[in-house]
């Protein structure tokens, strides 16, 4: 497991400021890793679940994808899968997030974002972009992809959601109050099926 503290970088947004301060305050080390702590109980147990995200800042990246806020989410359940093209785990977990994209790209109750990462926390998007697009291609893989800038989204994450670190792929699966009701750190052959379940029974329930 490899441990990193970058710098985070000095933001306008007054809500992500309080999350650096906290950061700081408690000398959290935001850490990437390929390893997958035990998950609870299929990924619907542990200290994420409940809770809303304190922030979310996505960007486009490939296809289609357009920017995204956190009130971006409400009213739709929501998946979003943070990964990347260097991540073993990853891109076995891939064809799984990809196929779950196409079956559910009618329902306008859901969207996913795929949330390519580098390998570090300073990450290069010009890099990721490049890296991102050749792997599609490779896999003749139609789906809009998303950047975390600045990984102010996971670091975040971890500060507010009380995580001991991030490891890849991390997924999330959110109801349409924007409550976390599914958190995956890692993969094994099966985690896909758990996911989708979640979400039919998430989109089954009429949304509040």
């Amino acid at each position: 497991m490899d441990a990193t503290s970058p710098t985070v970088p000095s933001q306008p947004r007054s809500q992500f400021v309080t999350w650096v301060v906290l950061a700081v305050a408690a000398g959290a080390v935001f850490i990437y890793s390929l390893a997958a702590p035990p998950r609870g109980d299929s990924g619907r147990t542990g200290p994420a679940i409940g809770k809303k995200l304190p922030f979310l800042q996505l960007e486009p990246l490939t296809g289609e994808a357009t920017a995204v806020k956190l009130e971006d989410l409400q009213g739709r359940v929501t998946l979003i899968n943070f990964w990347g093209t260097w991540c073993p785990p990853c891109r076995q977990e891939f064809p799984h997030i990809v196929e779950l994209a196409q079956e559910l790209a009618g329902n306008k109750s859901f969207h996913l974002y795929p949330v390519s990462c580098g390998q570090d926390g300073d990450e290069d998007l010009t890099d990721v972009r490049s890296e991102t697009m050749a792997f599609l291609a490779a896999r003749g893989a139609a789906l809009s992809t998303y950047s975390d800038p600045n990984s102010e989204s996971r670091r975040a994450m971890v500060v507010g959601l009380g995580l001991e670190g991030f490891g890849y792929p991390t997924t999330l699966v959110l109801d349409q109050q924007g409550v976390i009701r599914g958190f995956w750190i890692g993969y094994t052959p099966g985690t896909e099926l758990e996911m989708k379940a979640l979400v039919e029974e998430l989109l089954a329930k009429p949304a509040a």
